[in-house]
């Protein structure tokens, strides 16, 4: 909920609050008493996240709530956000037809309680399937900009891998309806659970030549390896006692095609271990 100290007075990144997963309780609204906290501040958070993969397990790196619940979740902690003027990005289901189902049980839980300002998504596998997916949610969402806040093609040898990192950025550059995205490769090789040809930096933390391309620079010649390195420091994070009490409150393939577009209001308006390009 708070960004690390080592970048908290760097005006030059954005942070981007995500309610991850389900609060211990409907009553717990200890996420937004954080962010409201910081907003009042003086912080400059423009938009915050919810519900990191709620349609897939704990085990595979999903949050793993019922729609229903989510949706309550939603209406007590990050509506009131939105009345603060912070953009709400839906939650971030997982890229095919149980993402899109999930996401269509949770609109209608919502009963058009809930309003998201932008879409994000997550992607793993071929780059044809990556523009499938985006035609698809454009095509239900056509008002809607996206963020793509995880992408990669996983699993593949290192050539594959790379040409797909161009290929795909490529094309989120010229796409006007997507404004951000982001990466899935900011960690050293050897931690990586979608492959180590994936990640942004070797297992001693030099550039690859994917985390060079992805900084606007050039290919650095450093290759992916697994070798297990430990760390020599960690990084100190921000205390997360929030100041401010709130009041009462007044996978490869895409199937978005065959389901019915839920219900959204309002107008189209980095996260841990994400860097984000806008």
């Amino acid at each position: 909920m708070y960004p690390s100290l080592e970048y908290v007075n760097d005006t030059t990144l954005q942070f981007v609050p995500m309610l991850w997963g389900a609060p211990s309780s409907v009553s717990d609204t200890t996420f937004l008493e954080n962010v409201t906290a910081q907003i009042l501040g003086g912080s400059n958070i423009d938009y915050v996240m919810a519900f990191n993969e709620p349609d897939n397990t704990v085990q595979y790196g999903g949050s793993n709530i019922p729609a229903a619940d989510a949706a309550k979740y939603w209406k007590k902690q990050l509506e009131p956000l939105r009345k603060m003027g912070v953009a709400l990005g839906a939650p971030a289901v997982t890229g095919g037809a149980q993402g899109f189902a999930w996401l269509s049980n949770f609109t209608k839980a919502c009963d058009g309680g809930c309003t998201f300002d932008f879409i994000p998504i997550h992607w793993y596998g071929s780059f044809d399937g990556f523009a499938s997916h985006v035609a698809d949610l454009l095509d239900i969402y056509p008002d809607k900009k996206i963020w793509v806040t995880e992408f990669a093609l996983d699993n593949a040898d290192l050539l594959s891998t790379e040409q797909f990192f161009q290929t795909a950025v490529s094309y989120l550059d010229n796409n006007e309806n997507i404004t951000h995205y982001s990466y899935f490769g900011s960690f050293r090789s050897f931690t990586s659970n979608v492959g180590i040809n994936v990640a942004m930096l070797n297992s001693y933390g030099n550039l690859t030549d994917i985390g060079g391309w992805y900084l606007d620079g050039n290919a650095t010649g450093v290759k992916p390896d697994n070798i297990t390195v430990t760390p020599t420091h960690t990084i100190p994070t921000a205390s997360s006692t929030a100041t401010y009490t709130v009041p009462a409150l007044a996978t490869h393939y895409s199937a978005a095609d065959s389901l019915s577009s839920p219900w959204f209001a309002g107008p189209v308006l980095m996260i841990s271990m994400l860097l984000l390009v806008i």
